[in-house]
């Protein structure tokens, strides 16, 4: 059961430490409420158990936020805010946010617990998909966040660690530390902000830029190539040079790699990936549309 996926420490996590050993153990309650039944991972803004909620009688995913985010200046307003804005968004193909609350010096909020694999584990498993396997996933996805979006949320961390896949059900997941659409990057609040995965990540979130619907856009433009090709768009030696690699390299086609892709799709894609923002798509329906899934 997962709420998201387990994270990696390599270009595909957040641009934010990762790797913390758990912070709890099983049996532990937390907030007079939650009892932990075991650890699922750790993701660049905490960890995540499995916990019995005592009051409702039910599971549910509990993300512990690291203690240094709680302890920025007005951090527990900042993040209660986020969890209100990444609440307003309700969808069957996006992870329900319940509540945020505190425990003495710690920080949490509770989710609904997903029983499935995560998009990144399916093509570690089986490899890349074909358009027809595809579909129904991409189809469900453009749907999620087009929900985000009409809620006025900028995910900011699409990628397929945290897509899950519950039987014939998409959801993304991870909208804790979404952001409000025409948020600027680069303020100087000194909160650590999570801007993204740098495989993923939009040009603008390489630098002090806006984050609008088209940078989810492009993440998702990230995504498809990937789950078409096996592959990412760039490389590079190492974080840095990976995320920055967007800012100075056009995105090759998808049909590099993989040649049965039909013209639309492949028209799509790098209209995802194009670096000035007005050159993509300006919403996830017509994004739909460009793909044959509206």
């Amino acid at each position: 059961m997962l709420p998201y996926a387990a994270t990696q420490t390599d270009p595909h996590s957040p641009a934010t430490n990762e790797g913390a050993a758990p912070q709890v153990g099983p049996g532990t309650m937390i907030a007079g409420r939650y009892r932990v039944r075991r650890f699922i991972a750790a993701g660049g803004m905490g960890e995540v158990y499995e916990v019995d909620d005592a009051l409702l009688a039910e599971r549910v995913a509990l993300k512990l936020v690291r203690a240094e985010v709680a302890r920025q200046p007005d951090g527990l307003a900042r993040f209660a805010d986020e969890i209100r804005l990444a609440r307003r968004v309700t969808h069957p193909n996006v992870c329900r946010l319940h509540d945020v609350g505190v425990d003495g010096t710690r920080v949490f909020f509770t989710m609904e617990l997903l029983d499935g694999e995560t998009l990144g584990a399916r093509l570690a498993r089986t490899g890349p998909m074909s358009v027809d396997a595809a579909r129904p996933i991409v189809r469900q996805l453009l749907a999620g966040v087009a929900a985000a979006h009409d809620a006025g949320v900028v995910h900011a961390d699409l990628k397929p660690s945290n897509v899950v896949l519950v039987g014939d059900r998409a959801v993304i997941t991870d909208f804790g530390l979404a952001a409000p659409c025409c948020a600027t990057i680069g303020c100087a609040c000194g909160m650590p902000h999570l801007l993204g995965t740098p495989a993923y990540m939009a040009p603008e979130q390489v630098g002090a830029g806006t984050l609008l619907e088209s940078t989810d856009l492009f993440s998702l433009g990230v995504i498809l190539f990937e789950v078409l090709t096996g592959r990412l768009p760039w490389t590079g030696d190492s974080v840095l040079a990976l995320a920055h690699a967007r800012l100075e390299q056009d995105a090759p086609s998808p049909r590099q790699h993989a040649p049965q892709l039909d013209d639309a799709w492949t028209d799509a894609i790098v209209a995802c990936l194009a670096r000035e923002q007005a050159a993509r798509p300006q919403s996830a329906a017509e994004l739909a549309q460009r793909l044959g899934l509206a």
